[in-house]
């Protein structure tokens, strides 16, 4: 059975939930054959995975139609049993008109009057990475929405490996470490703390300290501007990167809600700051109770420095499992049971006239 598994290119956020989802599936059923279709820093990370991926070639932030036009193109050609979309809603429209069935997984919801919104009655079945009631459902969707609750990969590092962890990344048992994970599309040029966050890190009264900055395609500039810093550590793209996360007593991002969720599953305290650039992020974070969600136009070094020393003193700061999260079997094993039935029933090629109505 072959599924084409479109997971969406802006940033790493899809792309690596992704895979641990195909993985489970496979491991599971062998012969259901996932072919990826992503463009952006997401067909980059696939493709550093070593999974082939079909690339659209579109920038991180796609337009909609073209995005519709070369999935249909990818559709026509491989001609799939079903198509797995994770929240590229373009992908949805595309299956539907090339008559093949589709599936979608995200974790929120928008207004129903919203296209976006209205292009999953196209969907066979939405995957819900989260809990029911944290978004309004679309009135539409009844009885086509499976909560599964929201997932974490299979971790290679926990929170009982962290003194592994240190000794292999060269980092001494006293020391404390703040560790920056800002997500591949939330550039420094994109979504700056540098000048907020580095004075801040500074002003903690803590005789040994270390910043460990994920730098990814930054690499080289934020090499540049921290080589004078004796207690601050460039690193580029470490993998697995929870050996880092469980080596940390801190964990700071800008707001990137699965490097949170990873983080509070594995017992690590965080601080997002926000630039206010992604709504969903901004609803889902504050709710990852140990997650302190700021946002960067409303605070100072200062300000910050205070947050990180109440942070790092937190009495609950390395509590395993500490935002509910469940393993990716779940989420596997609803897709797959999905795709299989899908599969053997297929659907019918969209009439053109029908996909342009009073709701769409």
């Amino acid at each position: 059975m072959n599924v084409l598994f479109f997971s969406r290119g802006r940033g790493k956020g899809h792309a690596i939930p992704d895979i641990s989802i195909v993985q489970a599936v496979q491991k599971v059923n062998d012969e259901v054959n996932c072919n990826f279709v992503s463009y952006g820093t997401g067909a980059a990370t696939l493709s550093e995975f070593g999974y082939g991926v079909e690339d659209l070639h579109l920038p991180e932030d796609n337009p909609f139609l073209e995005t519709l036009v070369r999935s249909c193109d990818v559709i026509r050609t491989s001609a799939p049993d079903v198509v797995v979309s994770h929240e590229e809603f373009a992908a949805i429209l595309a299956a539907k008109v090339c008559g093949v069935p589709a599936v979608f997984i995200t974790d929120w919801f928008g207004n129903e009057q919203q296209l976006a919104m209205q292009l999953l009655t196209y969907a066979e079945l939405t995957i819900f990475l989260g809990e029911r009631g944290i978004f309004d459902e679309p009135t539409f969707l009844k009885g086509k929405v499976a909560y599964v609750g929201a997932f974490t990969r299979d971790f290679a590092y926990h929170i009982r490996d962290r003194d592994r962890a240190r000794l292999e990344l060269g980092i001494s048992a006293d020391v404390i470490v703040v560790s920056v994970l800002p997500g591949g599309w939330a550039t420094e040029q994109r979504a700056p703390i540098f000048d907020l966050l580095i004075p801040a890190f500074q002003g903690l009264k803590i005789q040994r300290k270390l910043l460990c900055w994920v730098a990814g395609d930054e690499f080289e500039q934020m090499a540049g501007r921290t080589k004078t810093m004796s207690d601050i550590l460039v690193l580029k793209n470490p993998w697995p990167i929870e050996q880092l996360v469980v080596a940390s007593d801190l964990v700071v991002t800008k707001g990137n809600r699965i490097t949170i969720m990873e983080s509070a599953a594995l017992g690590v305290p965080s601080v997002s700051l926000s630039h206010g650039l992604n709504p969903v992020e901004d609803f889902i974070v504050p709710r990852i109770k140990s997650n302190l969600a700021l946002r960067v136009k409303g605070v100072n070094a200062e300000f910050l420095s205070k947050c990180f020393h109440d942070m790092l003193n937190c009495e609950k700061s390395q509590q395993e499992d500490c935002c509910g999260s469940h393993g990716v079997g779940l989420v596997a094993g609803v897709l797959l049971e999905t795709v299989v039935r899908l599969g053997h029933h297929g659907t019918s090629p969209a009439n053109l006239g029908d996909l342009v109505t009073t709701d769409v």
